[in-house]
């Protein structure tokens, strides 16, 4: 059985829009420890090809006794009464022509042998390892799904449907999803996705602490975090913004933060209005129709680096076991450019 599973809820998607890197991404990768002695060898199992080659429902019925985790979570087993109602499912979407022969055409193009983001992972691995030596280093697994889910991740399982992260110009993508969410879906973004889903294990919170500075600083801890495990990563691939977003959002930080102070909203503790701030929007409208959504989360990781900033001796453990979001708000002297 999977332990500590960690779902992708949409607040912590990351986005689309590769930012070239800015001076504080300088920074971080600039600083970035050195690794290299460091082991983080990922088991990795491509079943891809073996999925896109079912033909019968006798070899679906074969490849879901072998790999029944698959139809367990991305298949949703459970639903159904019996094993052939899946196989029969697989089969028809696999063997499919508009599927085989463009959608998985697609993933071959997109991905290859899919080493470049074992490498990343790895990498990331290594990083995380840095700080936490104990981390397990889960097995990598990539599948196809027919768009019906996305990503499954654990202590012990990454599990990444390929077809999904195909991005917005894929030949068929996921229905009922926003375009500005849709975006998001490439493959640059699956180890920023998961490592941000990961690493949430190691961030402390209050419970107690209902306010939006809470939300906003356990947000910007997480991010700051995620930064450790990757840090030459752009913060907008990280945070999901455009180059415009990213742009218009660091020339008015004094603005954005004065909006905060002015509506008195850093204690909000009302779930609807710091919804508006922290939770999944394409803007927030609130303080502008150009500002993005989800911005409460970007200003708390600007909170949380200013204070790692002004209080060098405080380690990232530290950090992430600290609960009091006052004492990191008023130890950060944050102050917004502009």
């Amino acid at each position: 059985m999977q332990k500590n599973i960690y779902r992708v809820f949409s607040f912590l998607l990351v986005g689309l829009s590769f930012y070239s890197c800015s001076d504080d991404s300088d920074q971080f990768c600039d600083n970035a420890p050195n690794v290299s002695g460091i082991e983080a060898n990922i088991k990795m199992n491509d079943l891809t090809d073996d999925m896109v080659s079912l033909s019968s429902e006798k070899e679906a019925l074969t490849f879901i006794e072998e790999n029944p985790f698959v139809a367990d979570y991305f298949f949703e087993r459970s639903r159904y009464g019996a094993d052939s109602i899946i196989a029969s499912s697989m089969v028809n979407i696999f063997s499919n022509p508009s599927y085989k022969d463009t959608l998985y055409q697609q993933v071959k193009n997109t991905f290859g042998d899919f080493s470049g983001i074992k490498n990343d992972f790895e990498n990331a691995f290594k990083h995380y390892k840095y700080y936490y030596p104990d981390v397990y280093v889960p097995t990598l697994e990539f599948v196809l799904t027919g768009l019906r889910k996305d990503l499954y991740v654990s202590d012990s399982l990454i599990s990444v449907a390929a077809d999904y992260f195909l991005g917005p110009d894929a030949a068929y993508v996921p229905n009922g999803i926003p375009d500005y969410i849709l975006m998001r879906y490439e493959k640059e973004y699956i180890v920023p996705m998961t490592m941000l889903l990961l690493t949430q294990k190691q961030n402390q919170t209050d419970q107690s602490d209902n306010s939006l500075l809470a939300d906003m600083v356990f947000y910007g801890k997480s991010y700051y975090m995620t930064k450790m495990t990757i840090p030459c990563t752009p913060d907008s691939l990280l945070i999901g913004y455009t180059a415009k977003e990213m742009e218009d959002i660091n020339k008015n930080e004094h603005i954005i933060w004065a909006n905060f102070l002015e509506n008195d909203l850093l204690y909000e503790t009302s779930h609807f209005m710091k919804n508006k701030f922290i939770g999944e929007r394409p803007k927030t409208f609130e303080i502008s129709q150009q500002c993005p959504g989800r911005i409460g989360i970007w200003v708390g990781w600007q909170i949380v680096k200013a204070y790692m900033k002004n209080n060098p001796e405080v380690t990232v453990q530290e950090l992430m076991e600290n609960t009091d979001a006052q004492d990191i708000f008023s130890k950060s002297r944050y102050k917004p450019k502009g």
